[in-house]
């Protein structure tokens, strides 16, 4: 019986302290998650910047504007990807992650909760006889 209850009380231990990275894991997910949705909204807000200073006949023309409208329009498509794909998939993969150790957290709090009434059990057991 004690040595059950040593084993079970030791797997308990090692159920905590995983239970207590996985919340600290998930807590510094969460603010990255923050952080980058805060940059991607910048960053979005930023891409009028592409089109600046608006150019006109009277202030450039010739070969070196077709150019430069070039790079702006090169510019705003990597614009568009990073922003409207990357950005999102990456949030997307962030937000799955969230969700798997809120699920795992879940799970592992429930099976604390059971350990801890098994060995409490086994402890009265002990005890009664």
């Amino acid at each position: 019986m004690i040595g059950s209850i040593l084993g079970e009380t030791l797997a308990l231990d090692i159920m905590k302290v995983d239970l207590s990275m996985k919340k600290e894991f998930l807590a510094e997910l969460k603010a990255c998650r923050k952080e980058l949705q805060k940059d991607k909204t910048e960053f979005s807000e930023s891409k009028k910047t592409i089109t600046e200073p608006k150019l006109s006949s009277h202030t450039w023309q010739g070969s070196l504007t077709d150019s430069f409208d070039r790079i702006r329009g090169i510019m705003k498509t990597a614009y568009n990807e990073i922003d409207g794909k990357q950005l999102s998939d990456v949030l997307s993969k962030i937000d799955e992650r969230i969700k798997s150790f809120q699920e795992d957290i879940h799970s592992l709090s429930q099976k604390v909760r059971s350990l801890e009434k098994k060995i409490e059990n086994t402890k009265r057991e002990t005890r009664s006889k």
